[in-house]
């Protein structure tokens, strides 16, 4: 039997709320796949026009076959399908990937910073070898999650906890004393934020553990977003949570972590209402390049070995808008400083493959390098001294860290592996789906575990562990045995 026709062993009843991901109506089904075809055919008429490399003609052919695959869910659409059904969400955010890739299709890859020997016609061969990965990669996570045999769903109760406003200001009380505390240890806020100047890979090396409790608060505020309703009406709650994002960003200089942890916030709440905005999700881009652009200008500023406190205050400013800074630095990481070509240029003939330590390494996180000297480094930072010769860890992408790894062979593996894991979550969700706290649950799941890479693995599985014990600790769920 089919698995979209197969039924769940606790499926959402209520037809009137439709599908738990957010139904899509036909008219939205028609906007995704028009504007997938109208970028692809922006990309065609230019390259007609401006022909910059013998491969263009193949980047775009191979472009089209990708588009091809990743609408096939919305084609082909399923009642149980939605929004933030993994199959149409990974469009979602794949095509958000290529929109920020425009420069390298219109422009071809001219120059790479890690294969600086290397033409453009010999670069933008790399990016048409990488893209038919990537389609492989969409393929063989469509056989993982509708060949994948039926998993088991873990017998969970929730709980509407009481007071859960006091219950998360006590865990953004405690997130923020032990800010504090970190700070201090290192010397003050000044003292730390300089160290970033010196690299932070290197200076915070050892101290992420700082990082996790820090994310408490921020775990606590997207619990109260999904479990009270009228949470955004309370002033309470948006100074819990910029209150939560600020110190996240302070302890490790992370960008990103404020981008990401908004991103699930908006989710939570769709996921919530049932319902699908593109006024918030177009707010909440805008304002994260403008974040990157923004914090980006004032980690560089500790370079010079002084703080420019004026980037935040407004009384600096760059020769760029924070906004456009933002987007060219996202446009050049996926191109000129994209991992993943180097990678296919150099394994295995220059540079060996590393035969899944990468992956290893998020499995011996929790073992001390005291008792483990020589354990395997996270991939980043193996990529970043490996291909680019510097200490600031670069991510190679999902594709970039299963070809190091194994080949082809690895792509086929890990996307078939993470189509099967994407099953079982959408099999579990819709066990629950009546539940609130499954909201949050399965916001951090869906874009936490976006990819089959290790850095995404690492991230949601600190994640996942530090929700679930949250929502332990407030009386929101409780466990029992496995079921059927």
């Amino acid at each position: 039997m089919n698995y979209l026709d197969r039924p769940l062993s606790r499926p959402v009843t209520d037809e009137s709320i439709g599908s738990p991901f957010v139904s899509m109506k036909k008219w939205h089904r028609a906007v995704v796949v028009s504007a997938l075809s109208a970028y692809l055919l922006w990309i065609a008429l230019h390259g007609v026009a401006h022909p910059v490399s013998t491969a263009s003609g193949e980047v775009l052919l191979v472009l089209a076959l990708n588009f091809a695959l990743l609408l096939l869910p919305v084609i082909f659409y399923q009642p149980t399908f939605g929004w933030f059904h993994p199959l149409v969400f990974g469009i979602v955010l794949t095509f958000v990937d290529h929109l920020t890739r425009s420069g390298l299709y219109i422009n071809g890859l001219q120059w790479h910073a890690a294969l600086p020997g290397w033409n453009s016609d010999r670069l933008n061969q790399l990016v048409v070898q990488e893209l038919l990965l990537s389609s492989l990669g969409i393929v063989s996570a469509y056989l993982g999650f509708f060949l994948c045999p039926r998993l088991g769903i873990p017998k969970l109760t929730f709980h509407r906890p009481r007071y859960i406003g006091r219950k998360v200001v006590i865990a953004v009380i405690f997130a923020m004393s032990t800010c504090m505390a970190y700070l201090q240890s290192q010397g003050g806020i000044a003292t730390h934020i300089l160290s970033w100047g010196r690299g932070r890979r290197t200076e915070l090396a050892g101290e992420s553990y700082w990082g996790f409790f820090v994310q408490v608060g921020i775990i606590a505020c997207l619990s109260w977003l999904a479990l009270d309703r009228r949470a955004t009406q309370k002033p309470l709650f948006w100074v819990c949570s910029v209150s939560s994002l600020t110190m996240s960003f302070l302890v490790g200089g992370s960008r990103s972590i404020l981008i990401y942890y908004m991103v699930m916030g908006l989710m939570v709440w769709l996921l919530r209402e049932r319902k699908i905005s593109f006024t918030k999700p177009l707010i909440l881009v805008c304002v994260s390049f403008f974040l990157i652009g923004l914090l980006g200008a004032f980690r560089t500023s500790t370079f010079s070995g002084e703080i420019n406190w004026g980037l935040l205050t407004g009384e600096s400013t760059t020769e760029e808008s924070a906004l456009t800074t933002g987007a060219g630095e996202v446009s050049m990481r996926l191109a000129e400083g994209n991992a993943v070509y180097p990678i296919l240029a150099l394994v295995p003939e220059t540079i060996d493959h590393i035969h899944g330590s990468s992956y290893a390494a998020v499995l011996a996180l929790p073992v001390p390098r005291t008792l483990w000297a020589d354990k395997p480094g996270l991939i980043g930072g193996r990529v970043g001294m490996t291909f680019f010769n510097q200490l600031a860890g670069v991510p190679p992408g999902p594709i970039g860290e299963a070809f190091w790894n194994f080949g082809v062979s690895g792509v086929l593996i890990a996307f078939v592996l993470f189509g099967m894991a994407q099953r079982w979550f959408v099999e579990l969700f819709c066990h629950y789906a009546h539940e609130p706290v499954a909201i949050i649950l399965y916001a951090v799941t869906l874009f936490q575990f976006s990819e089959p890479s290790s850095a995404g693995l690492q991230a949601f599985a600190i994640t996942i562990v530090l929700t679930l014990i949250f929502l332990r600790l407030i009386g929101a769920m409780t466990f029992r045995k496995r079921t059927a």
